[in-house]
């Protein structure tokens, strides 16, 4: 498990070969069935609501798929993700010992696209606006993968001065100098909620870091909510006026964004009942970058209820558990993945879903394993 999890951000960022990227299904697949017929676990003991409800959107999904075969290659990434949450499911104990492997795997992605910008601009790497993803395909990939390695590093690596001088300046350079707006948002927030973490393991002020984390989910949604108030009214006037200020957010890229959103709608947008409930297909014909938007085109509003009961059942079970670290580090991985899905289909990038469904599976296992 441990070699398993040290090469999938390597594979990510080599995107440019994807036969990768199947060799990495096909390998978790191969790993699920072994880890299965090894432990032979009992279904009816084991089973939990959140399975059910993965196995409810693994369903819609393919209905979904049924209705239009096209979009084949979206199907089979949401199918990987959920494949991974019972990864997390079957592996818990395994990957409670890859630490090293996740943090060390972090090191050497932080550093070899910050080598890579060094001699790319040379004494201009301060004035960056636009990396062109370094190694990655655009920056905000690049950015996600950076988070993710700050995640890890801060959560798994040992306390050093290497370590801090990671964190504290060279991840936060890779992202803020970068055209990766909501990445760097999202960089800040997950360094509150490592703030609450300390909080609550070093200070013991746990009462007081779950409000902070609290109020913090609860801006988050606001704000989710604030950007998507123009795909419905089609007026953009409320969020030039709430973000348009801002040094960090490109408001007139989200002009583009809204066009393409409401274009994707124009084209075909739900119409019966059955539609407005369970979707209409995988193929939206138009991209469609959000992975809001396209989980209520594909699998509808039953769909989009079964994701919030699964956070639920998540969030819920991290929350009861004694593992804190685990807990914490859903919620950053969950923010990053969740808060990226603004703009982008995060649901269908085996980079930004894999390790969300993966901790998520985590949690659910330990929660079992606790309650026995």
């Amino acid at each position: 498990m441990s070699i398993f999890l040290f090469i999938k951000q390597f594979v990510d960022m080599l995107y440019k070969w994807q036969w990768l990227d199947i060799a990495m299904v096909l390998l978790a697949f191969g790993m699920l069935v072994y880890q299965y017929l090894l432990i032979r676990p009992e279904i009816k003991k084991e089973f939990r609501p959140a399975d059910a409800v993965v196995a409810a959107l693994a369903l819609l999904s393919t209905i979904s798929f049924i209705r239009d075969i096209s979009a084949y290659q979206a199907y089979i990434k949401v199918m990987s993700a959920f494949l991974l949450y019972f990864m997390g499911r079957l592996y818990y104990d395994r990957i409670l010992e890859c630490d090293d492997a996740l943090a060390l795997s972090s090191y050497f992605i932080v550093y070899i696209n910050f080598i890579h910008r060094i001699v790319r601009f040379g004494g201009y790497f301060l004035q960056v606006k636009n990396a062109d993803g370094d190694f990655y395909f655009y920056d905000t990939d690049m950015a996600y993968a950076i988070v993710l390695a700050f995640i890890f590093i801060a959560m798994f690596a040992r306390n050093s001065v290497f370590k801090f001088i990671t964190i504290f300046l060279v991840c936060p350079y890779m992202v803020i100098c970068s055209d990766a707006g909501i990445q760097t948002i999202l960089l800040a927030v997950i360094a509150v909620v490592l703030l609450m973490y300390v909080m609550e393991v070093a200070l013991k002020k746990k009462r007081l870091a779950m409000a902070g984390l609290g109020l913090l989910i609860i801006g988050l949604m606001v704000a989710v909510a604030l950007i998507y108030i123009p795909v419905l009214t089609s007026d953009t006037s409320g969020t030039w006026t709430i973000f348009g200020r801002n040094t960090v957010l490109d408001v007139a890229n989200m002009e583009s964004r809204y066009v393409e959103w409401q274009q994707t709608f124009e084209v075909r947008k739900p119409i019966t009942l059955l539609e407005i409930l369970f979707g209409i297909s995988f193929n939206t014909h138009l991209p469609l970058m959000s992975l809001y938007l396209k989980t209520l085109y594909s699998i509808g509003v039953v769909g989009m209820l079964f994701v919030a009961l699964f956070m639920i059942f998540v969030f819920k079970a991290a929350y009861r558990g004694e593992d804190r670290k685990s807990f914490y580090i859903t919620v950053m991985v969950a923010i990053l993945m969740l808060g990226s899905g603004v703009t982008f289909n995060t649901m269908e990038s085996l980079q930004m879903s894999w390790f969300m469904m993966l901790f998520a599976g985590m949690v659910i296992s330990a929660e079992g394993r606790e309650q026995e």
